[in-house]
């Protein structure tokens, strides 16, 4: 083999050209090494964006931010509607869903022929919200903000869950499945809107204090007055001269 840096001719397999000393060992630390650029890209841009909201009210907007996504849940989250009978439609909100509530006047639940029953995800996702309210209203610490960052983003994807599983979750017959029209509604993408804003508030807050800890110049130490100078002694007088003698 030959040497990259001088091309020297070497022994197979050498790490080291003997010629002029370059390393020739493979570079298999690419990988991590990208992994820790993107790590560091990430750090950064959270420090930008630390920088940008240091000077909102972040935990304020975390509160507002969950009480409205906690609100939502009694607007309407989805809407069915048949599309044979066109007069055939139904809203259904957060809270309704959430305890599996029945109408008897609910002509989709009696013509798909589908039982109502709590949605589990729909009370997860209430439930985190009401956790993430009681922490942010008792305490708003780094650990609680860390506790409401996470717990509020699980609540989004609670959510996420409820409207992705929709169909498979009610058990609507097949034969009446290619009939039914199941559409998102207002309600329930302001709660997860609202949620992910809790989560971003609260992550946020957590690094604009780290922010404020790194930048927070160090305090002087007191300043020490000078002691004043010790007072010199005066010097002796020179002795009276005494007249002489008169004879």
């Amino acid at each position: 083999m030959y040497c990259k840096h001088c091309g020297a001719q070497i022994p197979d397999g050498s790490e080291t050209c003997t010629s002029c000393g370059g390393d020739l060992k493979p570079k298999t630390a690419t990988l991590s090494a990208g992994g820790a650029s993107v790590k560091e890209l990430a750090g950064s841009v959270t420090d930008i964006a630390a920088q940008k909201t240091s000077g909102l009210p972040l935990v304020l907007i975390a509160k507002v931010c969950v009480l409205v996504a906690l609100i939502a849940f009694f607007l309407p989250f989805v809407s069915v509607s048949c599309t044979k009978d066109k007069s055939i439609k139904e809203n259904y909100s957060g809270f309704r869903m959430m305890f599996g509530i029945e109408k008897k006047d609910d002509d989709i639940a009696k013509n798909a022929d589908s039982d109502s029953k709590p949605n589990v995800f729909l009370l997860t996702a209430f439930a985190g919200g009401i956790a993430v309210t009681v922490v942010l209203f008792r305490n708003d610490n780094k650990k609680s903000l860390k506790t409401a960052s996470i717990v509020s983003a699980a609540s989004a994807a609670a959510m996420l869950l409820f409207r992705m599983t929709f169909r498979s979750y009610y058990d609507i017959p097949k034969e009446y499945a290619e009939y039914i029209k199941v559409n998102t509604k207002f309600g329930l993408v302001l709660s997860i809107l609202m949620m992910l804003v809790t989560a971003a508030a609260c992550y946020l807050g957590i690094a604009n204090a780290k922010t404020v800890n790194i930048g927070a110049a160090p305090s002087a130490p007191p300043s020490v007055s000078p002691a004043p100078p010790a007072p010199t002694s005066a010097p002796p007088e020179p002795p009276a001269q005494q007249p002489p003698e008169q004879q």
